[in-house]
């Protein structure tokens, strides 16, 4: 999680913002992040939130505010509630401010150990975390004031004590249009005056100084009546008298050294061979800094030069760097900067000895003089460039053999080699890799392009038009040029213009300018199977994707999928998106994706294509298989789509990761791939794939994606008249009402699946229905009915060979004699159920029945086998995912409850609120407020409390209505009636009691 204060208010997990809700929520965690690791009591954060004039709920409202947060925040942990208040809770490396605090501080350091070099790469990197004034938009209210001021201080302290880095550096030129912005922005700090004063008097302007120093007193004396300070004084009588001992100009830069008997060396002139930089140059300025903070080091000659490159994808502006950077490091090689362009892309890469020629005709050798030999002129070559200062970029190189002949071999040079390929083989070298722009520049590059075609376009437009350009710097190059040279066309225009995949690369042309052209150069080098590869995975629609599929796409083994993969990544065509637990993930840069199925349509046949795509989704069915089978025992249901190769999907899978832990990550390219199956009106393999995501879906509560999942599969198999697969995917809703506790509509589908399925006699798939039963009759109060069904579901899924389903349907009866009161029955079936459980190895089984059985235990008074059956739960929470923190802190809770252990009992079961709410279970609500108030009644307690507790039970009950558990709503009805009656209000709970007696007469 990434907490950012300086600037906008911002939150992102995983590099996605959050959304944070409402103003005042946002404020409040506003104040809370001014105040990290320090409990805020609820009282200041209503005044930060209202003020004064706060109203009469201000503290329930503040608990909701919290409550959301928790929420937004996806980490319920992350918002502790300590005593009268809250505390977040935040590393220093999850908070912007604590990050940048601590980067000054290791500059300061590094500074003081005498790394000036170090130390300014740290102060930009601190520096550049700041997105705005520190709490923008919000540093006005009182609770923020202070702490804003304070960072705001730090910045520009930090600002300044880099600035004096840079004048140690001799940076003073650079210096000079920051440091006069700095001035008028704030007029009043002599501190940046006088480094305004002593960059001028440095770089030999010092008129211009002592005019500096003319204008501040002006100011100084018009606004405050004051002199300047002492030491403006004392700087300005230094510059007067022009004293070079404390600060002396910059000497004029020496001439090359030379070396008796070099006459090459000795008549070598200085080359200038950079191109202009692009008038629209924008972004990149963390890479610019990297660059210069390698290439600015001093270095003896006799160590190897200095080399950086730079790799990216086509288009995204590795030439455009490199000039710029060369540019700026002009002062640091005043020898001569050298460019040629290698043509790495090109099918006839430039030859080394060419190049070699070009370089020694620009440093001065005739062209009579130059060798024919390639290793004399190479040899020539590195002899003129010995202890001079000189900056080589070569642009575009194919490998590093064809770089080799053309790198220094002084290390008072410095190299900056760009290319497609990484250039892994160059040893020593600091490497930096482009990827598309942020959104921010992305906006200043087409306004340096258009003018004013950005301010007239609105702030939706042009975010639409920098995600369908990519970020990529040539797509928006293209784009700014097309609008300029185009007045008529709008920005709506272009971006609905750009709207059009299929002809996206064609609107991205201008002359000479072209994306797909870009794109064609790295994939014409290709070997013709990374080729093929490359197109075949272009037509999948997950955003990222694991080796085993690109295996299936390419039909081949996991090894030469590999080789493939590498081939790919190497030249940018494709990147890894990620390493979870050391297994590679693979994706497309957007119009990169559009460029593979452009090739796909152009060079497969449509049959090829929609096969590649089948055999990725029978991968990905065959790794649903994989995860249910180790999730749930065995796999119950008839699978008839085809898988591709499940024993390569196993073998491809982390071994670190739980299957159903890698499905995990497949989750968005599932839900993509039963669209997919849709579109390509693969009946079977739709409907099974919305299947296979059942046990993920309900584990990790992905009840959106699983709607969304049997919305597309229902629609498919009712038109194909898919039967089988109709009643299935009923069993699947069933689940999904079931896990969003809608009990009764749960059963009405699990009926109706039961009635396809004995219709078309599909026996397995009735079984399987009949499995599901129990849990949708227990929860709708018809305990005599799960009891009798369970024992069927048992009896015959054993005969089957269904052993793991018959112990699942087993549980409930277990479930139904501990709601019914017959806690000894209970417990001797949950012993059964977890010891079978255990034998099978089936732990998401053993996770949920030991708590059962724990309870069961609790309710014949036995406590100590309680805490063993709980200690096993614990052991096992994380094999039923999200909600496993529940189970853990209601059981506890109930321990602790049980044991008369009150202030613990209370603290796991508010943890065991605050995790329902979180996951919005309203079942697991209801569950855990029952138990907290039998704390509350159970406990001696302080009568003015007694208030809080009858809400407390009224909330209770209202949200037990909602779900219609007759045995739940039957409990909090007696709860709350017990506190009625505490607080003498005998009518009440008479009314409480006697509809108690009601909903228990129906549960049967």
């Amino acid at each position: 999680m990434d907490f950012g204060v300086l600037g906008p208010l911002a939150v992102r997990r995983a590099g996605v913002p959050l959304e944070l809700g409402t103003p005042k929520g946002r404020l409040l965690l506003a104040v809370l992040l001014s105040r990290p690791g320090r409990t805020v009591s609820g009282d200041a954060l209503a005044e930060a939130i209202w003020g004064e004039e706060q109203p009469k709920s201000a503290a329930k409202n503040v608990q909701t505010y919290v409550h959301r947060l928790r929420q937004a925040l996806g980490d319920p942990g992350r918002i502790a509630r300590e005593g009268p208040g809250y505390l977040l809770r935040a590393g220093r490396d999850e908070l912007d401010a604590a990050r940048f605090e601590d980067l000054v501080d290791v500059a300061r350091a590094a500074l003081a150990a005498g790394d000036p070099d170090q130390s300014r790469r740290l102060y930009v990197e601190a520096l550049g975390l700041w997105r705005g004034p520190a709490f923008a938009g919000l540093a006005d209210v009182p609770a923020l004031v202070a702490e804003a001021a304070r960072l705001d201080e730090l910045r520009l302290g930090a600002l300044e004590e880099r600035i004096d880095v840079d004048l140690r550096l001799g940076r003073h030129g650079e210096l000079l249009g920051e440091l006069t912005a700095l001035t008028m922005e704030h007029p009043f700090r002599e501190g940046m005056w006088a480094r305004l004063m002593l960059a001028l008097y440095r770089g030999g302007r010092r008129a211009d100084a002592l005019l500096a120093y003319l204008q501040v007193r002006d100011i100084l004396a018009e606004e405050t009546g004051l002199e300047p300070g002492q030491t403006l004084r004392d700087l300005h009588r230094t510059i007067l008298g022009d004293d070079p001992t404390d600060h002396p100009p910059p000497d004029a830069a020496p001439d090359p050294p030379v070396v008796t008997g070099d006459r090459e060396r000795r008549n070598a002139k200085s080359a200038r061979m950079l191109p202009p930089t692009l008038g629209d140059f924008s972004g990149q300025q963390a890479e610019l800094s990297e660059i210069e903070a390698v290439l600015r080091t001093d270095r003896a000659a006799d160590r190897p030069a200095a080399v950086v490159t730079v790799s990216g994808p086509g288009g995204v502006g590795k030439t455009a760097l490199a000039v710029q950077a060369a540019h700026r490091l002009k002062s640091a090689y005043p020898d001569g900067q050298l460019f040629a362009t290698l043509a790495g892309t090109r099918s006839q890469p430039a030859d080394p000895s060419t190049v070699l020629g070009r370089f020694l005709r620009a440093l001065g050798v005739p062209a009579n003089a130059v060798p024919d030999d390639p290793q004399e002129r190479t040899d020539l070559y590195r002899s003129m460039l010995a202890e001079r200062r000189i900056l080589v970029v070569l642009d575009d190189a194919f490998d590093e053999e064809q770089l080799a002949p053309l790198l220094p071999a002084s290390g008072t040079c410095g190299v900056i080699a760009t290319g497609r390929v990484r250039l892994g083989g160059l040893g020593g070298a600091h490497r930096v890799q482009l990827r598309e722009m942020s959104e921010a520049d992305s906006l200043a590059m087409l306004g340096n392009t258009t003018g004013d075609w950005v301010d007239s376009a609105t702030g939706p437009e042009l975010s639409d038009l920098v995600r369908l350009c990519a970020r990529l710097p040539l797509a928006l190059r293209i784009v700014g040029s097309l609008l300029v040279s185009r007045p008529h066309w709008r920005i709506a225009d272009m971006v609905s213009r750009l709207a059009d995949e299929q002809h996206r690369l064609d609107t991205l042309r201008y002359r000479d300018l072209e994306v797909r052209a870009s794109f064609a150069l790295s994939y014409a080098g290709l070997r013709p199977g990374a080729r093929r590869l490359f197109r075949l995975l272009g037509l999948l629609e997950a955003p990222d994707f694991p080796l085993w599929a690109a295996a299936a796409a390419a039909d081949t083994e996991l090894r030469e999928a590999q080789e493939l993969l590498d081939e790919l990544v190497d030249v940018h065509l494709l990147d890894v998106t990620g390493a979870p637990n050391g297994q590679a993930r693979y994706g497309f840069h957007d119009l990169i994706r559009a460029y593979a199925r452009e090739r796909a349509e152009m060079e497969e046949a449509a049959a090829e294509r929609n096969e590649a795509v089948v055999r990725v989704l029978g991968a990905l069915l065959a790794l649903t298989d994989i995860a249910d089978r180790d999730h749930m025992g065995q796999n119950m249901f008839q699978r008839d789509a085809p898988r591709w190769r499940p024993e390569r999907v196993e073998a491809s899978l982390p071994r670190s990761l739980s299957p159903m832990a890698s499905l995990d990550w497949e989750r968005v390219p599932l839900v993509a791939g039963v669209r997919q199956a849709a579109e390509l009106g693969r009946d079977e393999l739709c409907w099974e794939l919305a299947v296979g995501g059942h046990a993920l879906f309900e584990t990790e509560r992905y009840f959106d994606d699983w709607q969304e999942c049997y919305e597309t599969a229902m629609r498919l198999v009712g038109t194909a008249g898919n039967v089988r697969g109709r009643a299935r995917l009923l069993i699947s809703m069933a689940g999904l009402r079931y896990a969003r506790r809608r009990y009764g509509t749960a059963e009405e589908c699990n009926t109706e699946a039961m009635g396809l399925f004995e219709r078309i006699g599909d026996q397995r798939g009735y079984l399987e229905a009949l499995s599901n039963a129990p849990f949708f009759l227990v929860p709708n109060g018809r305990l005599t009915d799960a009891i009798a069904a369970g024992r069927e579901a048992w009896e015959r899924l054993n005969a089957a060979g269904q052993e793991a389903a018959a112990l699942h349907a087993y549980s409930q009866v277990g479930l139904a004699h501990l709601q019914a009161g017959r806690p000894e029955a209970a417990a001797e079936v949950l012993t059964e159920i977890v010891a079978g459980a255990r034998q099978q190895g089936i732990r998401t089984l053993i996770a949920r029945d030991t708590y059962w059985l724990g309870h069961a235990q609790l309710a014949l008074g036995r406590h100590a086998p309680a805490e063993e059956s709980f200690t096993e739960l614990t052991a096992h929470v994380q094999d039923i995912g999200s909600s496993g923190a529940f189970y853990t802190a209601h059981a506890w809770g109930c321990l602790h409850l049980a044991r008369g252990e009150y202030a613990d009992a209370r603290r796991r079961l508010l943890e065991a609120v605050e995790v329902a709410r979180a996951t919005h279970d309203p079942m697991f609500e209801v569950r855990v407020l029952v138990d907290l108030l039998d704390a509350r009644l159970y406990d001696p307690y302080d009568p003015h409390d007694l208030r809080a507790a009858i809400d407390r039970g009224e909330q209770a009950v209202e949200v037990a209505r909602g779900i219609h558990y007759p045995y739940l709503l039957a409990g909090v009805l007696e709860k709350l009636a017990g506190l009625r009656a505490a607080a003498g209000d005998g009518t009440a709970a008479r009314n409480l009691t006697g509809e108690a007696a009601v909903v228990r007469a129906g549960i049967r």
